[in-house]
């Protein structure tokens, strides 16, 4: 696939070169999980603030997500609306997600919080047919602190409510499925038997290296035009497998150009300035992250996955903060 990114015309890079959006397009008429800020802020008290972020899931992850869960999806998780909560710089705390799961007595509906370093903060309960002992906090306090690799079992990692297994079981699946699928779309990680722990939380933005200076851009197409150099001196790399110094380097200096974007206003949607700021400031982290990967390991699979990701998020970025596209021939 890099091969054939990287042989193509250099024409046409979206000006949203820097917004990070994950969804693809995927037909499903069910509605999503919608969630009021009074539950939100029920799960994350000290929360200023939330961004909704709009997901579709590809083929391809419904089946990675099946084939974790040991279930099919229902049709509303296929475009789920995840909430990230900030603090009040701005910062996030970390991710809600709506569940509805079948129980044996009907529907179940609720949330799941997770902090950033992905453990489950919180299991709440809206609607249920069950024994009311399944939303007792002697029961959901269970799932606190739990994360991707525990296995959520009752009789292993969870004690059922009494008489209860299948309605306990039916719980215990919505912790699961909110980390499954987060980690599904917003973290890469190995295959469950490579790995021992849970990801670190994320670098913050003050890790990215300050001993270089930029040149400043008076707007947004400027910074664009700036960055355009440097994304084509990886894709190079990528493509001749020379000058690996010089990638690295080049994905550093995106990293930091990528901090500056939310200094300008987006052409379209710029009434969504949260999301927008939020973004921005996740694309500078994961470019971050790529050039650290690159440089303790240079063309490997796991930087190729890192900057396809990129590329293949650039791409889709351009339908939520942009309206026009870049033509690499005129700089």
């Amino acid at each position: 696939m890099f091969s054939e990114i990287y042989r193509r015309p250099r024409i046409g890079i979206l000006l949203a070169l820097a917004f990070l959006i994950l969804s693809t397009p995927l037909l499903s008429s069910a509605r999503a999980i919608e969630l009021s800020g009074q539950k939100l802020m029920a799960i994350f008290p000290t929360a200023r603030k939330f961004v909704e972020r709009d997901v579709v899931l590809t083929a391809g992850q419904i089946v990675s997500i099946e084939k974790e869960l040991g279930t099919k999806l229902q049709s509303e998780d296929l475009k789920p609306i995840f909430y990230i909560l900030l603090d009040d710089k701005n910062e996030p705390m970390g991710l809600v997600l709506g569940s509805k799961i079948k129980g044996p007595n009907g529907v179940i509906e609720g949330a799941v919080g997770l902090n950033m370093r992905g453990k489950v903060v919180k299991v709440d309960i809206y609607e249920h047919k069950e024994t009311a002992a399944i939303v007792g906090t002697e029961f959901l306090k269970q799932f606190v602190g739990m994360g991707i690799d525990d296995t959520f079992k009752i009789g292993a990692d969870i004690i059922a409510v009494e008489g209860h297994d299948a309605a306990s079981n039916a719980v215990a699946l919505m912790p699961k499925k909110t980390l499954v699928m987060s980690y599904a779309l917003f973290h890469k990680r190995e295959p469950k038997s490579e790995i021992e722990k849970v990801p670190e939380p994320e670098r913050p933005a003050e890790d990215i290296p300050e001993d270089e200076e930029l040149p400043e851009a008076e707007d947004l197409k400027a910074l664009m035009a700036l960055m355009i150099d440097d994304y084509f001196v990886v894709v190079d790399y990528f493509d001749e497998k020379e000058n690996k110094e010089k990638a690295v380097e080049a994905s550093k200096r995106l990293a930091k150009y990528a901090k500056n974007i939310s200094n300008f206003e987006p052409p379209k949607n710029a009434d969504q300035t949260d999301e927008y700021i939020y973004l921005q400031d996740k694309f500078s982290e994961t470019l971050l992250q790529f050039a650290e990967k690159l440089e303790q390991e240079g063309i490997s699979d796991g930087t190729r996955e890192q900057w396809d990701a990129i590329v293949t998020l650039i791409d889709q970025a351009h339908l939520r903060f942009s309206e026009e596209e870049i033509d690499l021939d005129a700089y």
